[in-house]
């Protein structure tokens, strides 16, 4: 053993079920190593013994061909005596998984992955055992997350340990030649789970085969079906017909929110839609996401997509098939990928009622999405941990994550540098788009979207996704951070969450938004951010919501902020954009001054006298009503104005509305001659004038100026007025970094030209690229926010 040595290398970060182990052993008996490897809390432990040539290229293969999947966070090499080790062997999984204690490192949740083009060839390859199976899987794609009960990651703590595997299966499972060795998801349709059509009256369990068909003939004859993926159910229909779609929204009562569709394949999706390389990468790789981006107009019309899909914008939501019922949908027995589809698209949709977490039981499917649904497809593999399609937004600067769940959540971020949680945190996020998340030594894990906490469903969704994730981490949260809105629904569930007396500490709104942001990009401050959203509760008991702010850590000063209007009825204003349009107008052009401009807008015309009379009130003699700086309200005013929308249908219609009008302006180059008035400077109290801005949009469209040239010419004005306000605040306080972060940054438009205008100010923008810029990402903040105070 002279010329042997012997290292224990400990692989840290996702390297479990991504094929790792199956890997490990494969390239460690090529070079001729012996040891082991296994599974242990923060990773994989690999014992190597042979010579040092052979380590030394191992270790190379480690950094340069490792499994697509994995995520190698962290690589640790302890040298040893050689023992005499014989042979290689994937040895049993480390037990010790109960609590996690000090100094020890989070796991990390194996994320569900999509289907890989070798399982693909299998399901449409009738020489293939496989052939049409609908649970067809390997070592390096399928459901992970979504099965799992406990880790480490083994077939005995995931709902596939009722289906022992047949003799075929456990051969495959124990050859190191095949790509199935050591797949804990391994199965056939003699071993595994089965499809069933559900509904009470139905045939019942058939072969996965017969089940297909059975629900593609639904969907062909204009029907509506349930279908189980993963993380839950979806609600389809073929996306080419009007009145397929119109059935569907008229049952799930959601009249124009976007739906998405799934098509069959990538050069589909490029025919529909403007997509970026990255766009595509996450269209077709592992997380198979679903990804928003610009139609092209010709792809649509080909296919005969129909106009009923997204009504008011110019984007499309497309989805690639995550799983193989999905892809066994789109193509008729005795055909495959290549091949012309049955569906050129079909619309995918999550199966809930409005508001409500997506249902991912068969039982509740068979009950609850009956009035819905003329068929239900299941089957008998439990759903441990519900998710939904996790959702992107293509844009210049690259995708802009909106929605983590399925193949991209749980997500561990690292703390910044310098930073670290002396106890477990658990942070609650926000009533809207809630997604939790743990901070822990040195990380946080943001949890899945749990969806907005307007319903008893959603909030018991949120205490079960806490308590599933603290139980699968092994860990049990010792301190709460949580929005300070005084009446936030997630801070009534404190109680069910947290010990009595634990430490709960309250982070203003727009704060972890911006610390959110900064997180990503290794920093806690100093800094500036600018925030734009809908609302937040300010630190002057205001709405805010278009906010320039300094950061460092806990510390958060408000410097400037758009101006403020009256926010009439409250929450009635961000539902209808009509009463935000009242209010601009009164400040753009106050009593005895309003001209026969306003009137020839036709705006008025539209409105009832009575209700506009009562919010003049409001707007001239100081009746009580909040007041608000927020930007979507601006929006939605604006929007309103030009005649785009007046009553928001779903969240944020008026907005997305008005920058897809936006982008059919012909006038994109990035100085835009409209009769705008320029930057200005700030007014009292920092506030940024925005009344002037109001007034010439309301000129320029009386005098005949295209609405879609006043649409973007109003994009590009806020931002050069927001990038004037930072240049400012940059230059008095020596900051360059600038943070861009809130719901409002969902829109590329405003985005890009926010980004231009501070580059062109020599400012550096930081923008989100992990986490949402939405509510999704508040929890990472409030974590940051919070350890200070610990």
């Amino acid at each position: 053993m002279a010329n042997r040595l012997r290292v224990t290398v400990e692989l840290r970060g996702r390297v479990q079920g991504v094929g790792m182990r199956p890997w490990v052993l494969r390239r460690a008996r090529a070079l001729g190593l012996d040891g082991s490897v296994r599974n242990v809390r923060a990773g994989l432990r690999v014992e190597l013994e042979g010579t040092s040539q052979a380590v030394d290229a191992w270790l190379r293969d480690l950094r340069e061909a490792a499994p697509n999947g994995a995520r190698i966070e962290a690589v640790d090499i302890q040298p040893s005596p050689a023992v005499g080790t014989s042979g290689f062997e994937i040895a049993a999984s480390d037990e010790a998984w109960a609590r996690i204690g000090a100094g020890q490192e989070l796991a990390r949740v194996p994320l569900d992955v999509g289907l890989c083009s070798d399982c693909q060839c299998d399901l449409f390859d009738p020489a293939s055992r496989r052939h049409r199976h609908a649970f067809v899987h390997c070592s390096e794609c399928g459901p992970r997350a979504s099965v799992i009960r406990a880790l480490p990651y083994d077939r005995a703590r995931t709902s596939l340990a009722p289906f022992p595997p047949c003799e075929a299966c456990a051969r495959e499972y124990a050859d190191p030649t095949d790509r199935r060795f050591h797949a804990q998801t391994i199965c056939c349709e003699a071993c595994g789970p089965r499809l069933r059509v559900l509904q009470p009256d139905s045939p019942g369990a058939q072969t996965d085969a017969g089940a297909i068909e059975t629900t593609a003939r639904v969907l062909g004859a204009g029907g509506i079906v349930a279908v189980q993926g993963f993380g839950g159910f979806h609600l389809a229909c073929d996306a080419t017909s009007s009145q397929a779609i119109n059935q569907l929204r008229k049952r799930k009562h959601r009249p124009s929110r976007p739906l998405a569709i799934l098509v069959p394949d990538l050069e589909s999706a490029r025919r529909l839609a403007e997509l970026a390389a990255a766009d595509e990468a996450l269209l077709c790789g592992p997380a198979r996401a679903l990804v928003v981006a610009p139609r092209r107009e010709r792809g649509c019309t080909a296919i005969g997509l129909a106009p009923e899909i997204a009504p008011g914008t110019s984007d499309l939501g497309l989805l690639l098939p995550h799983s193989p019922v999905h892809a066994m949908l789109l193509y008729p027995p005795g055909s495959a990928p290549g091949d012309a589809p049955r569906f050129d698209a079909l619309v995918m949709t999550s199966a809930n009622h409005s508001g409500d977490p997506t249902i991912h039981e068969a039982e509740r499917a068979v009950h609850e999405l009956a009035p819905i649904a003329d068929l239900i497809l299941g089957h008998d593999r439990q759903v441990i941990r519900p998710s939904d399609d996790p959702v992107f937004r293509s844009a210049a600067s690259g995708p802009i994550p909106i929605r983590l769940s399925r193949s991209t959540a749980p997500l561990s971020i690292p703390l910044p540098a310098g930073l670290e949680a002396p106890l477990p945190i658990l942070a609650l996020g926000g009533d809207l788009k809630c997604a939790p998340a743990i901070a822990v030594g040195r990380e946080i894990v943001l949890a899945e979207h749990v969806g907005d906490l307007g319903s008893p469903a959603s909030a018991d969704a949120l205490v079960d996704r806490v308590e599933s994730l603290c139980s699968l981490l092994g860990v049990e949260p010792a301190a709460l951070a949580m929005d300070a809105h005084p009446d936030g629904v997630a801070a009534s569930l404190a109680a069910q969450l947290v010990p009595a007396g634990a430490p709960r500490i309250r982070v203003q709104h727009h704060h972890a938004h911006a610390l959110a942001c900064l997180a990503e990009h290794d920093m806690q401050g100093p800094a500036l951010a600018i925030t734009l959203d809908g609302a937040g509760f300010g630190a002057d008991g205001r709405q805010w919501g278009g906010e320039l702010l300094y950061v460092d850590g806990e510390r958060c000063e408000r410097l400037a902020h758009l101006e403020t209007v009256p926010l009439p009825g409250g929450d009635r204003a961000a539902r209808e954009p009509w009463r935000m349009a009242a209010m601009w107008l009164e400040r753009a052009f106050p009593e005895g001054q309003a001209n026969e401009d306003v009137a020839a807008l036709g705006w008025h015309r539209r409105q009832d006298p009575g209700r506009l009379d009562a919010l003049r009130e409001i707007a001239t003699r100081g009746v009580a009503s909040p007041e608000t700086s927020s930007c979507g309200r601006l929006f939605d005013a604006v929007a309103s104005l030009l005649g785009v929308c007046d009553i928001n249908r779903h969240e944020a219609e008026a907005g997305a509305a008005l920058e897809a009008l936006a982008r059919t302006a012909s006038s994109r180059n990035e100085d835009t001659p409209l009769p705008l008035p320029g930057a200005a400077p700030p007014q009292p109290e920092g506030s940024i004038e925005m009344a002037g801005v109001v007034r010439a949009l309301v000129r320029g469209r009386c005098a005949g100026v295209p609405r879609s040239e006043l649409a973007l010419a109003f994009h590009q004005t806020l931002a050069d007025r927001l990038a004037e306000s930072a240049l400012a605040a940059s230059r008095r306080l020596e900051l360059r970094h600038v943070a861009l972060s809130g719901g409002c940054f969902q829109n590329r438009i405003l985005l890009e030209a926010l980004r231009r205008a501070l580059e062109n100010r020599e400012c550096l923008p930081l923008c989100h690229a992990k986490i949402p810029p939405n509510d999704a990402g508040l929890a990472v903040g409030q974590c940051v926010a919070a350890i200070p105070g610990l």
